[in-house]
């Protein structure tokens, strides 16, 4: 294994859907993930795979409030979009093989460390005359864990050692409100340096 080293530098951008699980019944909210990225193989077929990423998470959820609550304010239902940016490291063990001459079918599974730089927290409640009252607050205010972790898994298709798309995942390990934690599925296009 000491004689053989392959280092390599690669570049990916895409979309993603992400909500949160332990909330009931929640929506996917749809987002990005764009990030760099070094595959440093030991062989032929194994290697880890380290990157930065810049992954927007969050969910999206609306109902109608229980008719006890807020009778003083008269609110009718509500639908909640929570979007955060995190910066998120990965690393990943991989496995790759030749499906024919110019492509490489790669698998990877491994953990994630991630830590939330921003975010909106919007609220839109309709009221039972039907006006709409609009909150927006930080993500991350009080009682909001910024740092998150957990594990990750892939599989991409790589063409000719250069360009692949991939599918991602991501499944936090860590609450970061209350018993709420990140899960992440995304499609990504990369270039290989």
């Amino acid at each position: 294994m000491s004689g053989y080293s392959q280092i390599s530098w690669n570049a990916k951008a895409g979309i993603n859907i992400s909500n949160i699980i332990n909330f009931g019944d929640v929506d996917f909210k749809p987002g990005y993930q764009v990030g760099v990225g070094m595959d440093y193989y030991f062989n032929d077929h194994w290697g880890i795979q380290p990157s930065l990423m810049l992954i927007s998470k969050g969910y999206k959820i609306k109902g109608d409030y229980p008719p006890f609550i807020n009778k003083s304010e008269q609110l009718k239902s509500y639908d909640i979009t929570d979007n955060k940016v995190y910066v998120e490291l990965p690393l990943l063990l991989t496995y790759r093989f030749n499906v024919s001459e110019k492509l490489k079918l790669i698998f990877s599974g491994g953990g994630y460390i991630a830590y939330g730089i921003t975010g909106k927290f919007k609220n839109t409640n309709t009221l039972l005359d039907g006006s709409k009252r609009k909150d927006k607050v930080d993500s991350f205010s009080a009682g909001v864990e910024k740092f998150d972790t957990g594990l990750a898994a892939g599989a991409a298709l790589e063409y000719n050692d250069k360009y692949s798309i991939g599918l991602s995942s991501d499944f936090g390990l860590k609450s970061t409100q209350a018993r709420f934690k990140n899960r992440t599925y995304g499609l990504s296009f990369g270039y290989r340096f």
